[in-house]
C-alpha cells in the first residue's frame, strides 16, 4: 500500500515537471519517455524507474547551456548593471577578452570581477550626467533666459536693435 502510494506520487511530480518546466504536451511526453527507454505509460513503471526519470527530469536544463555558462548573485548583478548600461553579451565578452585574456564571467578573479562592476557603474554614472546635461540644454534652449525687467533676451536684443536703428 505505502508503495503504491510513493509511487503515485512519483507520477504526479513526473507529470508536474512535465508540465510547469518543460510545458510537453501528453504525447510528447511518452514520445521522450519511449526515446529513453521508459515505454509509453508511468503506470506500469516501478518505483526504481520512477526515481530514475524524475532525477533526469530535474537534472535536465531546457536552454541547453552548461553550467559554466550560468551567473553567479554577482554576475546577476553584473549582468543588469551590462543592461542598464546598453551593453551586450558580446560587448562585454570582447571588453573581457581584450583585458583580462578571458571569455566569461565565471572564469575571472574576485578583483578582475570587481572592476568590471565598477566600469559598468561608472558608465552608467557617465550616462546619467550626459542625459542630465543634455536634458538642461534642452530647456534652456526651449525657454529663453528672462532678464531683470522680466521680458526674454530675445525680445531685448530685438528692441535694442529697434532703438539704434531710430
Amino acid at each position: 500500500m505505502e508503495q503504491e502510494l510513493r509511487e503515485r506520487q512519483l507520477r504526479q511530480q513526473i507529470h508536474a515537471l512535465r508540465v510547469k518546466k518543460f510545458h510537453w504536451p501528453p504525447d510528447g511526453f511518452k514520445f521522450i519517455m519511449n526515446g529513453l527507454g521508459f515505454g509509453e505509460s508511468l503506470s506500469v513503471l516501478p518505483e526504481e524507474r520512477l526515481l530514475e526519470l524524475k532525477s533526469i527530469m530535474i537534472s535536465y536544463r531546457k536552454h541547453g547551456r552548461p553550467y559554466e555558462f550560468t551567473y553567479d548573485k554577482q554576475g546577476k548583478y553584473m549582468f543588469s548593471l551590462m543592461k542598464q548600461a546598453a551593453w551586450t553579451d558580446p560587448d562585454l565578452r570582447a571588453f573581457m577578452i581584450i583585458h583580462y585574456k578571458k571569455s566569461h564571467w565565471n572564469l575571472l578573479s574576485k578583483p578582475e570581477r570587481r572592476a568590471i562592476i565598477a566600469m559598468l557603474q561608472n558608465y552608467i554614472k557617465k550616462q546619467a550626467s550626459q542625459h542630465e546635461n543634455d536634458n538642461l540644454t534642452d530647456r534652456t534652449e526651449n525657454h529663453p533666459k528672462e532678464n531683470s525687467n522680466g521680458k526674454s533676451n530675445h525680445t531685448q536684443s530685438e528692441n535694442d536693435s529697434r532703438t539704434h536703428q531710430d
